[in-house]
């Protein structure tokens, strides 16, 4: 019975260990780069790398959803580009805005769990952004993932905490 088991989870077991193999040969090409400089298009990326585009397009996704960098994709939007460690990726600058802005008014309250999906839906965010939109937030200690009155998710902070002490989820 195990050996079938095993069997089932093979495919799997193989697609994470491609894609991480995948994610650290475009990290180790994408190093070349300077933070901020244009990046060549994925196809171009593809061939230097000797790999399927698609493939490496997703991990390019990837890296955006992670924070890494900002990948435009086909939307033709400007090009994509390497973002330095801690840099805030551009897409996410008017929802950390707008939750700095209501906790300022006291519009969110100090304790009160923060209503990301609404706020992601008006900034045109997916849920898998989310971390990466409320990464600065947390790390400057206006917002934590904790369990609260409410269930688990992110609440605003009682007490301002450094950003030492603060820990993203």
């Amino acid at each position: 019975m195990s050996t079938t088991r095993t069997k089932l989870f093979k495919p799997e077991r193989e697609f994470v260990r491609r894609r991480h193999t995948l994610l650290f040969q475009l990290r180790q090409h994408l190093a070349r780069y300077k933070y901020g400089e244009a990046l060549p298009v994925t196809v171009s990326l593809a061939k230097a790398l000797d790999l399927d585009a698609k493939e490496v397009a997703a991990a390019l996704a990837d890296l955006d959803t992670r924070g890494e960098l900002v990948y435009r994709g086909s939307q033709r939007r400007g090009p994509s580009y390497r973002l330095r460690p801690g840099e805030q990726h551009p897409d996410d600058v008017a929802f950390d805005r707008e939750i700095r802005q209501k906790i300022a008014s006291k519009d969110y309250q100090q304790g009160n769990p923060l209503p990301t999906q609404i706020l992601a839906d008006r900034h045109g965010l997916v849920p898998s952004l989310i971390p990466r939109a409320c990464r600065r937030l947390i790390k400057d200690g206006v917002i934590a993932y904790r369990e609260g009155s409410l269930g688990p998710g992110l609440y605003v902070l009682k007490k301002a905490r450094s950003a030492e002490v603060v820990r993203a989820p």
